[in-house]
């Protein structure tokens, strides 16, 4: 299982977008062959709401059950600054990982990820610091809660067309690659999940949106509604 969000859960998402048969299928079947970046935000991540005693089973293994005890009401946003360097040192080598990267990775409360995207091949993915920047071809952002969502299931297509999440870019040409977003949420649901943070409550109208995008028929309608609305000229 591979630990959402983290370094090792992008390694093992690049790997099967690469290997990805649909991908290839979608690049050279129907005419929409993308070369660029992605860049995925994945924001409010709950490290001051979510303590070390809050972590899933398996997380902290290894770890002595006093040290456990210890840290068990310490939210995870404190946690670097009070484990200090040599405090690490008899750690696991999951949870120091673990450590450095909410220390390292983590932006304003964010998580940064860039995907190259070369016809029906993922050509490399890396999670992006503060000190990096890139100009990617489409941002998507959206909350934690919702990304956990498309992960465990959730269309992709239902979060962009509800407003859960947000792309930004080119607007026409980010019409024309849905079909792309929409297939790189089904691949991240393929990956063995275990979430680092609790589910978050659903509204009503997200679950009806999402029941609408698996019938072709009611997502068509539904999206040139979004689009004319958008856009005021389909």
């Amino acid at each position: 299982m591979h630990l959402y969000p983290s370094e090792g859960w992008l390694d093992e998402y690049t790997r099967l977008l690469d290997e990805s048969d649909a991908l290839d299928d979608l690049s050279s079947g129907v005419g929409l062959d993308f070369a660029g970046s992605i860049h995925l935000v994945i924001e409010e991540l709950p490290l001051a709401e979510t303590t070390v005693g809050d972590l899933p089973g398996g997380v902290l293994e290894g770890v002595p059950d006093g040290v456990v005890r210890g840290l068990a009401d310490l939210p995870l946003a404190e946690l670097p600054e009070t484990v200090d360097e040599r405090a690490r040192e008899g750690l696991p080598e999951e949870v120091r990982n673990l450590l450095a990267q909410i220390e390292t990775n983590v932006v304003d409360g964010a998580l940064h990820a860039l995907l190259e995207i070369d016809g029906g091949d993922c050509a490399d993915a890396e999670v992006l610091t503060a000190s990096e920047s890139r100009d990617p071809d489409f941002t998507v952002r959206g909350s934690y809660g919702t990304w956990r969502e498309v992960i465990d299931g959730r269309p992709s297509a239902s979060a962009l067309l509800t407003g859960d999440l947000r792309v930004e870019g080119n607007q026409l040409r980010g019409l024309q690659y849905v079909t792309m977003f929409q297939l790189l949420g089904d691949v991240a649901s393929e990956v063995e999940t275990t979430h680092l943070f609790e589910r978050g409550s659903r509204s009503a109208g997200s679950v009806l949106v999402d029941e609408a995008v698996r019938h072709p028929a009611s997502i068509h309608r539904f999206a040139h509604r979004q689009a004319v609305q958008a856009f005021g000229f389909l």
